[in-house]
């Protein structure tokens, strides 16, 4: 997640909005005169599950929460995402363009390794890792879209390929995509595997996972830990799930590459993997300001182990206290649970097999204390005394920590009830063990406050076709100066993505790529080199055009056809309610002017 949707994230655009207007929030989406305009009608709209505005009315625009504010105190972006920044207690990122500078390379060797992967998979050495995906389900299309690949063994090399593409061997060292050899030369990391490409929250390729094909061990192997690659820190599938867990403000965490690619071929978006490790504070934080709720679903054979129970322990320490006064810089909290499986199956064998058993096991999940509470039962004997102190040792710490006294009461009660003990002797045992060893669930050292989950965000980078048609539009006009005519008159708000966005914007207000790059912050400058950097195909000058007039058009007929959903949606909402016929007008004359603009776009195509 970058940091202007982590900003994002941590502001309610309901609250910011109604500081200086007055919304009327009795229907579902909000309503209000303009601020930017005189107006008696109100044609002003949030739509909180996406942290958006609009102005149905003279001013015709919208934007997201940063937008809102940069129009309101009439200030650049950089001042609006400082503001915002400051409000949410958040500091912007101001590392040096040089840390910056020195990851590009690396992406680009695993962007480079992707393509070559992908090639090796498509070839006559992948026959075989094309049989084993054919049976589980995977076939041509969706290894393609999902980013898998193959590391053939024999003499067609990684290493050799990298080094023919003038990749640097620093670059592919740092990447841990090679390592050096005793006699200089340089070894694939990955060899006879199936490759899965791990990205962050923002799309980039960080890594790579590995798949054994002929029974070696380990089955699995990782990237080692680099610049830009900790596992620890990272959830596969992130980038694809963003906008559905946003959507749902739930999100699935399983164990493995291939439970989350069954289950977002299944349908399921919301799911993400914390790639075979047991779960981090870390990976949680990434979720926190998406979602109200984590389902951690658990293979049956891992849920008993010592570093399962240590990591839940962990997790729960150091987000029970979120919504308690002082206890971080925002408030909010997110719950976690736990759902079970059946004995022997895993996520991706569940899902293929009965999507409804999936389905019920998600909607049974048990709050997470209340896990840990059964699991230590079953781990200790509860009806033994030093298994009542062992149990309430592990658990009394996890329970005082939770912020809510109703919610400790109960939880205090369930362990009461399982150790056949009063609340009082629960208490007073809990009392004498910390004054002889005390266990405590205290934040594990650097983790800063979770975000709270109070706000609403808007979409998130999706690295779906439609995202990829912003970041081309941008490849184009930044690396061919003499195409900006053909793109310079796109209203903005075309672009989903708020860096994307921030991106074109600034890129309009400037004349070169040096004055862009002078004139964003740390978060765009980012993106702007990944963009910059990535190779575009060759092509000739009336190419390039016919391929960025296309991209106008994509871009423009989507948020076309996202207008034309809103209108719908609060024509609606006036026809079941009491708002006057102005507003009802207002929107229908919006609407008709987006129909009008559709059908000139489509005319335009024939």
């Amino acid at each position: 997640m970058s940091q202007i949707d982590e900003i994002k994230s941590a502001l309610d655009i309901v609250q910011v909005v109604s500081e200086t207007v007055d919304l009327d929030t009795r229907s579902r989406t909000p309503k209000a005169n303009c601020p930017f305009h005189a107006e008696r009608t109100p044609s002003f709209v949030v739509f909180p599950e996406t942290g958006t505005w609009r102005c149905f009315g003279a001013c015709a625009t919208g934007g997201d929460v940063i937008s809102f504010i940069q129009k309101r105190d009439e200030l650049d972006f950089r001042g609006a995402l400082q503001a915002a920044a400051q409000r949410a207690g958040i500091e912007l990122d101001n590392r040096p363009r040089e840390k910056q500078e020195s990851i590009s390379p690396l992406i680009a060797a695993n962007e480079i390794a992707l393509g070559y992967f992908w090639t090796q998979l498509r070839g006559a050495s992948g026959e075989d890792a094309r049989a084993y995906l054919e049976g589980r389900g995977i076939d041509n299309d969706t290894a393609r879209r999902r980013d898998l690949g193959l590391a053939p063994n024999g003499m067609d090399t990684l290493a050799g390929y990298l080094k023919s593409t003038g990749t640097p061997g620093s670059a592919a060292a740092g990447a841990g995509l090679v390592v050096q050899t005793s006699d200089g030369g340089w070894r694939d990391m990955f060899k006879g595997r199936l490759t899965i490409a791990i990205r962050d929250a923002e799309g980039r390729v960080v890594g790579f996972g590995g798949r054994s094909l002929d029974g070696s061990d380990p089955k699995y192997l990782n990237t080692a830990s680099t610049e830009i690659f900790d596992k620890s820190r990272l959830l596969y599938g992130l980038h694809w799930a963003a906008k559905a867990i946003r959507s749902s403000r739930q999100a699935i965490v399983v164990e493995g590459y291939m439970d989350v690619i069954t289950a977002q071929e299944a349908g399921f978006e919301n799911v993400v993997a914390s790639m075979g490790t047991a779960i981090t504070a870390e990976q949680v934080g990434l979720l926190t300001g998406m979602t109200d709720t984590v389902v951690l679903a658990l293979d049956s054979d891992a849920a008993g182990q010592e570093a399962t129970l240590n990591s839940l322990e962990t997790v729960w320490g150091a987000f029970a206290t979120r919504g308690e006064p002082g206890a971080g810089r925002r408030t909010g909290s997110v719950e976690i649970k736990i759902a079970r499986l059946d004995s022997g199956k895993d996520p991706d064998e569940v899902i293929r097999n009965s999507p409804n058993e999936w389905q019920e096991a998600i909607d049974g999940a048990a709050p997470l204390l209340e896990w840990l509470i059964a699991a230590y039962a079953r781990r200790f004997d509860a009806n033994s005394p030093e298994g009542k102190k062992q149990i309430t040792e592990a658990l009394f710490p996890l329970i005082a920590a939770v912020g809510n006294p109703y919610e400790q009461d109960r939880y205090l009660t369930t362990l009461a009830e399982t150790l056949s003990v009063s609340i009082e002797q629960l208490r007073a045992s809990a009392g004498q063990l910390r004054s002889t060893r005390r266990r405590t669930a205290r934040r594990p050292a650097g983790l800063q406050a979770p975000p709270g989950t109070s706000a609403t965000a808007d979409r998130v980078p999706e690295y779906t076709s439609t995202t990829a048609i912003e970041e081309h539009l941008l490849g184009l006009v930044f690396a061919h100066e003499d195409l900006r005519e053909y793109a310079s008159d796109l209203d903005d708000a075309v672009f989903e993505d708020a860096t994307n966005r921030n991106l074109f914007t600034t890129w309009k207000a400037s004349t070169s790529l040096d004055e862009l790059r002078n004139a964003i912050p740390p978060d765009l400058g980012q993106r702007l080199d990944r963009i910059s950097d990535k190779p575009l195909p060759p092509a000739d000058q009336p190419t390039r055009v016919a391929d960025i007039s296309e991209c106008v058009r994509r871009l423009l007929e989507r948020h076309l056809r996202l207008l034309k959903s809103q209108e719908e949606r609060i024509l609606k909402e006036i026809g079941a309610g009491d708002e006057p016929n102005d507003a009802k007008g207002l929107v229908e004359n919006s609407a008709l002017e987006t129909n009008e603009r559709l059908r000139q776009l489509f005319a335009r195509q024939r």
